[in-house]
């Protein structure tokens, strides 16, 4: 079975399932934190969340549905954090707008690296969570697009359907490459700041 294709078996719409799913979710990136993801099982979550067994598997079917369902939480509130900041944003240059895109972009997990880089190798293998961030990108590159056209007083021109699919993505892009394979670029006002052009330079074209 596709580990994409696996749910969390309980929705938690009550406050108190959220707060037991939420002490799961931070159980397991403590534990992802100090050891590889093959280390863990779902024994050693609960055990670290202060929860029964059963209790955990209320809400996940299996680690693989547990991972998916972090992921998942984090690039909604990531996402709602995007949107908050681009809303309420006074900025009226293209860098400037891109910069809030970007910024929040870098810094999933709270900042996490090991939880991020973990759970990045899970969604390779699956389907459901990628095609759920892809979506998620379109969303955000739309909220960029119409954010610079309605705000910035400094763009030239206005990218087409194409260059608007990859100008984020081909950020995003490279934003995993040095998580997985370059974390020392990370943390450097230059990395962020050559990913700002990128995308800005859509909208200077001649």
């Amino acid at each position: 079975m596709d580990q994409g294709a696996e749910k969390s078996r309980k929705s938690p719409t009550q406050s108190r399932a959220q707060e037991t799913v939420s002490t799961i979710f931070e159980a397991t990136a403590q534990l992802l934190e100090r050891s590889g993801d093959g280390d863990i099982t779902t024994n050693h979550v609960a055990e670290r969340a202060g929860f029964s067994i059963g209790t955990l598997y209320r809400y996940f079917s299996s680690k693989a549905s547990l991972f998916n369902a972090m992921a998942i939480h984090e690039m909604e509130r990531q996402e709602r954090d995007i949107l908050a900041a681009l809303a309420e944003s006074k900025a009226d240059r293209v860098d400037e707008i891109v910069r809030i895109l970007v910024r929040h972009a870098l810094k999933p997990f709270a900042g996490r690296l090991k939880v991020r880089r973990r759970l990045l190798r899970h969604m390779a293998g699956n389907s459901t969570v990628p095609r759920r961030f892809d979506q998620m990108i379109e969303r955000l590159t739309d909220a960029l697009h119409a954010k610079i056209l309605a705000q910035a007083t400094d763009y030239i021109a206005e990218p087409g359907p194409e260059a608007r699919f990859i100008m984020f993505r081909a950020a995003i892009g490279a934003i995993r490459a040095a998580v997985m394979f370059r974390d020392d670029m990370l943390g450097r006002s230059s990395f962020e700041d050559e990913l700002v052009a990128m995308i800005a330079a859509f909208y200077r074209r001649p």
